[in-house]
C-alpha cells in the first residue's frame, strides 16, 4: 500500500545559511520555525546542511 505513505517534515527552526531542502523539484531556504513540508512516498526530495550550525527537523512518515 505504498500510495497511501505520507511524509511530513516539521521545520523546527528559523533558516541559516547552508540549510537546503528540496521536495516536489521546489526549493525550499529562508523558512521560519513551525513551517511544514508534505510529500507523498514516491516524490523525489532531497535535504543538505552545508552551514556551520545544526539544522533540527522532525520527519513524520505515516499512512493515511
Amino acid at each position: 500500500q505504498e500510495h497511501t505513505i505520507r511524509r511530513a517534515l516539521v521545520l523546527l527552526e528559523d533558516w541559516k545559511p547552508g540549510h537546503y531542502l528540496e521536495a516536489m523539484n521546489k526549493p525550499y531556504v529562508e523558512w521560519c520555525a513551525g513551517q511544514v513540508v508534505e510529500w507523498t512516498y514516491d516524490t523525489p526530495h532531497m535535504a543538505a546542511n552545508l552551514g556551520l550550525e545544526p539544522r533540527y527537523t522532525l520527519q513524520i512518515t505515516g499512512h493515511i
